[in-house]
């Protein structure tokens, strides 16, 4: 009984946040907000100090991830009229991205912001996030994901595991950059040892691939091809340059196979102790700061597509004939995701239909 009612209730709040993230923001109030499970409050209201202050985190030390967090707080502050702040908690210095996301979820952290990639430890049955090409350009991001089914039933799905996505921004496509090496075609990568995030999907697009896929932290990976012991690596553009893997490779390869997101969550038992009127400040909050990410990414993204191509560096995105080789193996995956059973029926067809769509 006690499982079913919290089910129930998850799903009554992530109904709530998806249908009110399409609504206006009524603003800030005169009126004191309760503290939250490890919130720190100001000693005064007329000091100019925030009446209560919930404590945020970033699972990774990315300049635009903690940029996103920053913005994030700036846009509830001034919504609040200044009546609600924000402690950072130094990026790392809780643990893991696993570890960031379930103190979250047990509400001794009130906001952390983390990746779609890094949920699947988190929430279960999480993983169709890493399907493949069912989400090919960024305005089908926009109309599908982020305003759309997709992030209706992420939300739901996140909130029965106690986290309430308040705002959810495009981290873009997957690429894969090699080192010695100049990619031509889909034959170039066979054989090759391409450092994969320990993703039970991506780890299994590449093998399908042909290539010898490696699980390994991205923290590693630089020293990992300066010793040979991978050939290349998978990520984002950005992630590249975060992780200084940019002056390694020789070849860039835009295969954006998979797509990613990043949220900032809210504690489900802090979003339950927030009154209605700021609830709406934080969804509000929210869709600004996508606004401004969204714009940041693209553009710093072609900025390094530029970047690459002026350093020599060989940047190809693969031809149709490339393309509907691996849209033979993105299907083997899809087929194995249904006959699994472990995916909502209703949700995992609808993104097989999109999948579908994506690929004729």
């Amino acid at each position: 009984m006690m499982q079913s009612t919290k089910k129930a209730t998850a799903f009554a709040l992530a109904a709530t946040i998806f249908a009110a993230s399409f609504a206006g923001c009524g603003g800030g109030s005169a009126s004191s907000a309760p503290a939250s499970s490890g919130s720190a409050p100001s000693s005064g209201t007329t000091s100019g100090k925030p009446e209560v202050v919930y404590r945020i985190n970033c699972t990774q030390a990315v300049d635009l991830f903690e940029q996103a967090q920053q913005k994030f707080a700036e846009n509830v502050t001034e919504l609040s009229g200044g009546r609600i702040g924000f402690e950072f908690i130094p990026t790392g210095s809780i643990g893991s991205s696993n570890e960031c996301l379930t103190s979250c979820q047990m509400g001794t952290l009130d906001f952390v912001n983390g990746g779609s990639d890094e949920l699947g430890a988190i929430v279960p049955n999480s993983d169709w996030a890493q399907l493949p090409f069912f989400i090919t350009s960024h305005e089908q991001a926009q109309k599908e994901y982020l305003d759309g089914f997709i992030g209706e039933f992420a939300n739901k799905q996140y909130a029965e595991s106690g986290l309430i996505s308040v705002c959810r921004l495009d981290n873009s496509f997957r690429t894969v950059g090699v080192k010695g090496k100049t990619i031509k075609s889909s034959a170039d990568l066979k054989g090759l040892r391409i450092r994969v995030p320990n993703q039970p999907l991506a780890l299994r697009m590449y093998e399908l691939m042909g290539a010898l896929p490696v699980a390994m932290a991205a923290s590693e990976v630089l020293i990992a091809l300066e010793q040979g012991t991978v050939d290349g690596a998978d990520n984002s553009l950005l992630l590249f340059d975060k992780f200084h893997l940019y002056d390694s490779f020789d070849s860039i390869v835009l295969l954006n196979y998979g797509f990613g997101t990043v949220n900032i969550f809210c504690s489900a038992q802090t979003w339950e102790t927030m009154p209605e009127e700021d609830q709406q400040i934080m969804l509000e909050a929210g869709r600004k700061t996508t606004e401004w990410y969204n714009q940041e990414m693209m553009a710093q993204e072609e900025a390094l597509i530029e970047r690459a191509k002026s350093e020599g560096k060989y940047v190809i995105e693969p031809d149709d004939a490339w393309k509907d080789e691996m849209y033979q193996y993105a299907e083997k995956i899809w087929q194995e995701a249904l006959a699994s059973g472990k995916y909502d029926e209703t949700f995992i067809n609808q993104l097989y239909a999109l999948y579908q769509e994506n690929t004729k």
